[in-house]
């Protein structure tokens, strides 16, 4: 799976959870060998989440593909070793883990920089490395309601973990821009990954809005607020429900006057009551065959059954089913990368790893032979196989 040129990468990623994991499935997905690097003890947290199948969690199965993992206890010194052996052949390192720690560790990046001064370091916290914030115990929610961003959404709680995902594109894209450097200059380079200065990055269209408008901004305020017409969600009298996407001045016209309300145009005070009315006049199906000549932005709010039925059939190299080994059937879904030569195919897809499955392997890599990694195993220095 991916493009050759990025099987000459190697990635250790000691990260926890979805920003970390979500960065490094791009470049394992383009070909790079990613190795997870995993405490011997519960190693990546969202191994346990549920729901489960196999003995593999969900969570795993969505961000673990195409990936090693290696159990290592860092507090071992001979397990420490083993580590930074793995560090001289490597190109990028990833990790998340409080401030300060990857130095009582021996892991940080001075550290590793001084057996492999071409290592693209990635730090994942809250707020960047030299903010006390970062030491405090955090998560996504936590930090979107810091940037101000639920005051405007109705402090609805997002299904997406928006400040997460927003860290792991930036990350991602850091650790391609650092390695793009490298092949020029020759020099590594430390990426400091703040969780929240990429959310605010993303609320940037708000922010500046907020400054066109004196400073001042709020649910009725944003670019288009709750009750604003031409940009909405409607429900029909069925039940069903019609995402209203007429920003274009051309497409809010054309719908008033085919739609029989051509003094909607001006859009006047009593405009989102009376959409509100004409759409719960049509059942669903009604609607659909009224646009289907129509050249409207709008669109049927569909369940996530049926948007991922649509998917699997209109785009089936974006979205499709595996059968993996341990988990069985699992949906997997693809890059969105689209670079000619170089998208990867779901159908090499290979399952994630359990908890330590390549650790005699990637040991034996590095120069161990088999009684020096089974010795390493009955210390519990490191684990092998899940």
């Amino acid at each position: 799976m991916g493009n050759p040129s990025f099987a000459r990468l190697r990635v250790l990623d000691l990260s926890r959870y979805l920003p970390g994991g979500y960065a490094t499935q791009v470049l394992a997905d383009l070909g790079a060998d990613v190795i997870k690097v995993e405490d011997t003890g519960l190693g990546d947290f969202c191994r346990h989440e549920h729901p489960q199948r196999g003995g593999m969690s969900y969570y795993i199965e969505a961000l673990g593909r195409n990936k090693r993992s290696v159990a290592l206890d860092l507090k071992d010194a001979d397990a420490h070793a083993a580590f930074m052996k793995l560090v001289e052949g490597a190109d990028v390192v990833v990790e998340s883990f409080r401030p300060g720690v990857t130095k009582k560790l021996g892991i940080d990046y001075a550290a590793v920089r001084a057996v492999n001064p071409r290592i693209v370091y990635c730090s994942f916290s809250g707020y960047g490395q030299d903010d006390p914030r970062s030491q405090l115990p955090l998560h996504d929610l936590n930090m979107q309601a810091q940037s101000g961003y639920l005051s405007l959404n109705g402090g609805v709680k997002a299904p997406l973990h928006l400040c997460d995902l927003a860290s792991s594109m930036v990350a991602a894209q850091s650790m391609l821009a650092a390695l793009y450097d490298r092949e020029i200059s020759g020099e590594g380079r430390f990426i400091d990954v703040s969780m929240f200065d990429s959310f605010v990055w993303w609320n940037s269209l708000i922010d500046t809005r907020w400054g066109f408008q004196d400073e001042s901004i709020s649910e009725d305020t944003i670019a288009f607020p709750e009750r604003c017409c031409f940009y909405n969600i409607y429900e029909t009298s069925d039940g069903g429900r019609l995402a209203f996407g007429l920003i274009e001045d051309k497409f809010w016209a054309s719908f008033c006057e085919d739609a029989g309300v051509p003094e909607l145009i001006d859009q006047p005070d009593d405009a989102y009551e009376r959409m509100c009315a004409l759409v719960a006049s049509r059942t669903l199906a009604e609607w659909e065959a009224w646009l289907a000549d129509k050249d409207l932005c709008i669109a049927a709010v569909i369940d996530k059954n049926a948007a991922l039925a649509q998917l699997m059939e209109r785009e089936p190299s974006m979205v499709a089913y595996r059968d993996f080994p341990r988990a069985g059937r699992v949906l997997q879904t693809n890059l969105p990368h689209a670079i000619a030569g170089m998208r990867p195919s779901l159908d090499d897809a290979v399952e994630a790893p359990a908890h330590g499955e390549h650790t005699a392997e990637v040991l034996r890599e590095l120069g161990f032979d088999a009684d020096a990694v089974d010795e390493l195993a009955r210390r519990g220095a490191v684990r092998c196989g899940s």
